[in-house]
C-alpha cells in the first residue's frame, strides 16, 4: 500500500490526518452511509464492487490488534461478510453518517490512543490493487446540485480536470462549483482538480446578490433554519433552491443553543471554539479536541448567526494541537 500510493487513504483521529505507517491503531472505523446531502447512493455505486472490498477488508483487519468496525444502512445490500469486521447498524440523518459520530457510539477514543479511518470507496481501491496488483484511482462521482442541467453519475479518476467532468452539463449562469458536498466541500473552478477524498461535485447559485433591508423584511420564499420568515412554520416540507449567500455579516459568538441540537458528540461545541480562538490548550483537551474533526462542526457553522467558521477553527485547533502535544 506504501509503495503503491493507496496510504493517504487511511486516515488517523485524533487529528485527522494521513495516518502513521509505523503506528498501530486500537481499532479501524469506516462509514458505510452517505449522510451529508446530495452524496452517492452506496448501494448504486458499490453494489458491483463486493469482491475488491471483501479484499481491501481483509487487508485492513490485518493492520490493527483491535476490530475493523464498519457502520451501513440497515437497508444497504453492498456490505460483504468478513472475518473481523464487525457491522453496525446506523439510523437517522446527517450527521450519522460523519465517522466521529460512529467512533462517539461505539468505542471513543481516550488521550494517548489511535484510530484509523477509511472511506468506504477507497476501500474499494485498496482491494482492487491486492487482487491486481493494479493502482486504479477510479471514481464514480455524483453530479449534485442546481447547477446541472442533468444530475448524474460520471466515471473518472481521482484529480480529473473539473472541465472534464462536468463538461456540458452546467447551466449558464452564476454559479459556484464544489468539490464535495455543500458542507464540507472546497471551492472550485472548472480548472481545478477533483479533491483526493472526495466523490462528488455539486454546483450551486452563487449567493452574491443582496437583499434591500436584508431579514427585516418578510420574505416567504428564503430558508432560515429559525424560522424567522414569514409562515415558514406552515410549510416544513418546502423545498428551497439555496445559494451561497450567508444571509449576514460575520459578528461575535451569539448564543442561542442551536449547535448542541445539530452537533453530533457529546461536547460542548462552543466552548471547544473559544477555547481553541485563545489556544488554551488544557481547555481544548478537556473540552474533547482529541474526538473531532473539521467535518463534525459543518452543521453548527451552517446554523451560526454568527458566520463564523468553524471548519477553519478546528482546522487550526488540531494543528496547534500537533505542534504542542504531538
Amino acid at each position: 500500500m506504501l509503495a503503491s500510493g493507496c496510504w493517504p487513504f487511511i486516515k488517523q483521529r485524533p487529528y485527522d490526518i494521513v495516518a502513521n505507517s509505523a503506528d498501530t491503531p486500537k481499532a479501524i472505523f469506516i462509514s458505510g452511509i452517505n449522510s451529508a446531502p446530495l452524496e452517492a447512493d452506496l448501494d448504486f455505486t458499490l453494489n458491483s464492487k463486493k469482491e475488491q472490498l471483501e479484499a481491501g477488508f481483509s487487508a485492513l483487519v490485518k493492520l490493527t490488534p483491535g476490530k475493523v468496525h464498519v457502520t451501513i444502512d440497515p437497508k444497504s445490500s453492498f456490505m460483504p461478510s468478513v472475518e473481523g469486521v464487525e457491522v453496525h447498524k446506523g439510523i437517522g440523518v446527517h450527521p450519522v453518517g460523519l465517522v466521529s459520530t460512529q467512533i462517539a457510539k461505539i468505542d471513543p477514543i481516550n488521550k494517548g490512543e489511535k484510530v484509523w479511518t477509511v472511506r468506504i470507496e477507497d476501500v474499494v481501491i485498496i482491494g482492487e490493487l491486492l487482487l491486481t496488483g493494479r493502482y486504479n484511482p477510479e471514481r464514480l462521482v455524483a453530479l449534485t446540485g442546481s447547477g446541472f442541467e442533468n444530475p448524474s453519475y460520471v466515471k473518472t479518476i481521482i484529480g480529473a480536470q473539473i472541465s472534464d467532468v462536468v463538461a456540458g452539463n452546467l447551466k449558464e449562469g452564476n454559479y459556484r462549483i464544489i468539490s464535495g458536498n455543500v458542507l464540507t466541500g472546497d471551492k472550485k473552478t472548472k480548472e481545478d482538480s477533483l479533491g483526493f477524498y472526495h466523490s462528488q461535485i455539486t454546483v450551486i447559485p452563487e449567493g452574491d446578490d443582496y437583499d434591500f433591508f436584508g431579514w427585516n423584511l418578510p420574505r416567504p420564499n428564503k430558508f432560515s433554519i429559525y424560522r424567522a420568515n414569514m409562515f415558514s412554520f406552515l410549510t416544513p416540507k418546502k423545498k428551497y433552491d439555496l445559494n451561497t449567500n450567508t444571509n449576514g455579516e460575520h459578528r461575535g459568538f451569539v448564543l442561542t443553543g442551536k449547535y448542541e441540537q445539530v452537533f453530533p458528540l457529546d461536547i460542548y461545541p462552543l466552548e471547544l471554539l473559544k477555547s481553541i480562538l485563545v489556544k488554551d490548550i488544557d481547555q481544548m483537551e478537556a473540552l474533547g479536541i482529541y474526538e473531532v474533526a473539521p467535518e463534525d462542526f459543518a452543521l453548527t457553522e451552517y446554523v451560526c448567526v454568527s458566520k463564523q467558521d468553524h471548519q477553519r477553527i478546528v482546522r487550526e485547533g488540531l494543528d496547534v494541537m500537533i505542534n504542542e502535544v504531538g
